[in-house]
């Protein structure tokens, strides 16, 4: 599904993708995946990834692995050069939309315990604190607080989301 919101267009990713996704990663994470390893997710049913692109740019993608009825955020970053501008909030909002049109009732995710900018983010979609991994990335040994968004359908949940697809088509 692809979805135009102003000059950014929202799309699920394409294998030649792979190499601008890992680019915008090694930006923004300290350890990256495999290209291999992004190719099978882009392969398999069970996964679905999408991108931003901003006047034909890639700047940001968005990660979400099916699992029955509930979806795993397994990845979200924006360039850090377009950061700042809500492009999170919208990459956020669309792995959201997505996860309703799946019929998925709710989601989870793992963030690190530090990256506070993160989960302010995912608290303003009613995502909720609810347990640590201990040490879970492998390059700190950081915990990783494990967050849910327990229902999709909730009306404040499809008003974020409505709200913050709307602003950017302004």
């Amino acid at each position: 599904m692809n979805m135009k919101v102003g000059e950014i267009d929202l799309r699920d990713a394409i294998e030649d993708d792979v190499g601008k996704i890992l680019s915008i990663d090694d930006l923004v994470f300290s350890t990256t995946w495999s290209p291999s390893f992004l190719r099978q997710q882009l392969c398999s049913e069970k996964y679905s990834h999408r991108v931003i692109e901003k006047t034909g740019i890639l700047i940001g993608h968005s990660g979400l692995m099916r699992l029955h009825d509930e979806g795993h955020v397994t990845t979200m970053a924006v360039n850090p050069e377009n950061q700042g501008f809500g492009l999170g909030s919208l990459l956020l909002a669309d792995l959201c939309n997505s996860a309703i049109g799946l019929n998925l009732t709710a989601i989870t995710l793992e963030v690190r315990v530090g990256n506070l900018k993160a989960q302010s983010l995912y608290q303003k979609f009613g995502f909720v604190p609810a347990g640590v991994r201990a040490n879970y990335y492998s390059d700190t040994s950081e915990d990783a607080l494990i967050m849910w968004l327990s229902d999709l359908f909730d009306e404040k949940v499809q008003k974020i989301v409505g709200s913050t697809i709307e602003k950017f088509l302004l």
